[in-house]
């Protein structure tokens, strides 16, 4: 599946993936390809993105992920240290 980071000054990500890890204010969850839409607000923190057996890690602030059918949208305020 298609996955794509932004914040409001740029695009951070964007590439195919196979799983991206992120904390809602509920837990941790999980994105695999076929994932219903959904759309929720993160909590801040690290969202982990599995590409190729490799995680890449990237830390957002004030972000929302967003599940189309083929794509993973994550919009941030701005990326944290």
């Amino acid at each position: 599946m298609e996955c794509q980071i932004i914040t409001c000054e740029r695009v951070v990500f964007t590439g195919a993936v196979d799983a991206v890890y992120a904390r809602s204010p509920e837990g941790w969850f999980g994105v695999l390809p076929g994932h219903a839409p959904a759309a929720m607000s993160l909590a801040d923190g690290p969202v982990r993105v599995i590409q190729g057996g490799q995680e890449r890690k990237f830390y957002l602030v004030g972000a929302t992920l967003i599940v189309f059918p083929k794509k993973v949208t994550l919009v941030a305020e701005r990326l944290g240290a």
